[in-house]
């Protein structure tokens, strides 16, 4: 069995290879393999994502489920969820109480979902905070260092693409983890 580490280095080299252009993740790799794995393992326990994005990038939020719950995939679904109107209760709740308002969310959220990461897309905001609140979660920040988060630029040309092509590899990694031909032992 190929561990996570090794199978995102063939795969990335596989597609460089295609004409994908994903080599600017030879170097990123070693900040998103810890992240993708507990996320990957999580998903794979049963457990639910969900996914919060700021408003710029909405877009990739709606892609992130259409693409790995599309019906055609020969695979079961996964509890990847996003709350309608979730964005808008934590923006309100952060002006009117700050993080502190973060909390009847977190309860409404522990009731529905039980245990549950989120997958944050976006620059640091209350969102941001909000989901990096919860704990462990699958964090891509943009135009800022965090800890436990993958960073990307909102400046960098090719950065629609750099997403799309990374909700395609963790969809790639989660079928392979899912049919037990990756380890996510890091």
């Amino acid at each position: 069995m190929e561990n996570l580490s090794d199978w995102i280095l063939k795969t990335i080299r596989e597609d460089e290879k295609k004409g994908i252009m994903s080599g600017w993740l030879e170097e990123k790799r070693f900040v998103l393999l810890p992240i993708m794995a507990r996320s990957i393992q999580h998903l794979i326990s049963g457990r639910s994502i969900i996914v919060l994005t700021d408003n710029q990038f909405e877009w990739c939020g709606n892609y992130i489920l259409t693409h790995i719950n599309r019906p055609h995939a020969g695979r079961p679904f996964f509890p990847i969820v996003k709350m309608e109107h979730l964005d808008k209760m934590i923006d309100l709740g952060a002006k009117e109480n700050g993080v502190q308002g973060f909390k009847l969310i977190y309860n409404m959220l522990d009731m529905m979902y039980g245990h549950y990461i989120f997958w944050y897309v976006g620059k640091k905001n209350a969102r941001a905070d909000f989901a990096m609140g919860k704990g462990d979660g699958l964090y891509w920040i943009l135009d800022e260092i965090v800890d436990d988060a993958f960073g990307l630029s909102s400046t960098d040309e090719k950065l629609d693409y750099k997403l799309l092509g990374l909700v395609k590899l963790f969809d790639r990694a989660i079928l392979e983890a899912m049919l037990n031909r990756i380890s996510l032992e890091i």
